[in-house]
């Protein structure tokens, strides 16, 4: 049993290897854009003609009762999702049905960044001190009380959205008021009905920014048994403010010595939260004083799955889906080539773009693989946007790591996009 959401891998990389092993049905949250929502749709109808049932819902507080309904009459052996809009709703049906899953108190911890610090700050990890604003009142005690740079973000997002960063105290008034109103904006999260957390900023070494590389990097892992099988490293490219993802590559450049303090703090932090189940995706800022818990996501990392079976042959959807029936999956990974997901970052503000290729052209470039998204001449894009704000999203391959970063530069290149202010000044104080 499948629940399919934007986010996540799309069903035309997953769902041909799973209807080879498996009898199939999908949940699908229908709620793309015409053109996306069309193409999403050719693919999964290949479920009905193997004879499985699509089922398509409009919201996400839909997806729990649809999933429940296939799995009481099917008597489905696993429940599977890997978008983070649906992830933790498949958990739960799965739990319910006594099939593979974590429970609901890990599945908040993995969800709900008050939880997730709370477990990790218990479980013994250093974490950021973080602060609730539920109110103004909130905002002017957290003004007289806390340390400044912060971070303002909400306790249940997807993709940078409504997050900033705080340099001083006299302007987190504002810009909590503009955070709050974006967070109960976005649709893939109001529901949550999020809480403005401010968060101590962690501040990365500068010197585990080496070259072309930020000062942060992602784990990739599958957790059977509660047992962290790591599947990957990813390193990161250098964040535009505030903290807008510009891409990562896998397998990670820097020396696996320089990454083995940081899965080991992750292995930590899975002990802390009590994952004991499914695929995860870490981010940890590398620190002067050593790797710190970013977030611990309970999901595929969205082009990983991409990327894994690009450069080592793994099909991390299939184990997953193995792993979610109670069968043993494959954990053993040979990264043989790189891979990486680049997704450059407008400036600070809102822009018109005045100049943009077309993703024919992308799609020409030597080791370009997949493009997913162009954004196009004359349209708008807005840094307060997140992470979403990208000009483009591309999945990129090739034989050596120079061939990629060389390929990162010619995306994020000026004469690629041009760009003009839609206002004076930008979101960002």
């Amino acid at each position: 049993m499948i629940a399919d959401a934007p986010g996540g891998p799309h069903p035309s990389l997953y769902l041909p290897s799973l209807l080879d092993e498996f009898a199939v049905q999908v949940v699908w949250l229908d709620v793309e854009p015409a053109a996306a929502r069309e193409r999403r749709a050719v693919v999964l109808r290949a479920v009905e003609d193997a004879g499985g049932r699509l089922v398509a819902v409009d919201t996400p507080q839909d997806v729990p009762q649809a999933l429940t309904d296939l799995v009481n009459a099917s008597g489905a052996a696993g429940v599977l999702a890997f978008s983070e809009r649906v992830v933790h709703l498949a958990q739960r049906v799965a739990h319910s049905a006594g099939l593979p899953a974590n429970p609901p108190d890990v599945l908040d911890a993995l969800q709900d960044k008050r939880r997730q610090r709370a477990r990790l700050r218990y479980g013994g990890l250093p974490t950021p001190a973080v602060f609730e604003l539920h109110s103004e009142q909130d905002v002017a005690d957290a003004v007289s009380s806390c340390t400044f740079p912060a971070v303002l973000k909400p306790s249940v997002g997807m993709g940078s959205s409504a997050t900033f960063r705080i340099p001083r105290a006299t302007v987190l008034a504002d810009v909590w008021l503009q955070a709050r109103d974006l967070a109960l904006a976005d649709s893939r999260i109001a529901h949550h009905r999020p809480v403005m957390l401010l968060e101590e900023e962690l501040v990365g070494d500068p010197e585990q920014a080496n070259g072309n590389l930020g000062d942060y990097l992602s784990v990739e892992a599958l957790v059977v048994d509660g047992e962290v099988h790591v599947l990957a490293v990813s390193d990161k490219l250098p964040l535009s403010p505030p903290y807008r993802e510009n891409g990562h590559i896998l397998p990670a450049v820097r020396p696996e010595a320089d990454q083995a303090d940081a899965i080991a703090h992750v292995r930590a932090a899975h002990e802390a939260l009590g994952v004991r189940f499914g695929a995860t995706h870490t981010e940890v800022k590398l620190t002067a004083d050593g790797p710190r818990i970013i977030e611990v996501n309970g999901r595929v990392g969205g082009s990983v799955p991409e990327q894994l079976l690009l450069v080592a042959d793994y099909d991390l959807p299939l184990n997953l889906a193995r792993l979610s029936v109670g069968r043993t999956p494959r954990t053993e990974v040979t990264c043989r080539r790189w891979s990486a997901y680049l997704t450059p970052q407008p400036p600070d503000g809102r822009h018109v773009i005045d100049v943009a290729p077309d993703a024919k052209t992308l799609q020409a470039v030597p080791g370009m693989h997949s493009v997913y998204h162009v954004a196009a001449r004359n349209s708008v894009v807005d840094s307060a946007d997140g992470t979403a704000s990208n000009l483009v999203r591309v999945v990129a391959v090739a034989d050596t790591s120079e061939e990629i970063f060389a390929l990162a530069g010619r995306l994020a290149a000026p004469e690629m996009f041009k760009l003009r202010p839609e206002t004076a000044g930008g979101h960002t104080p």
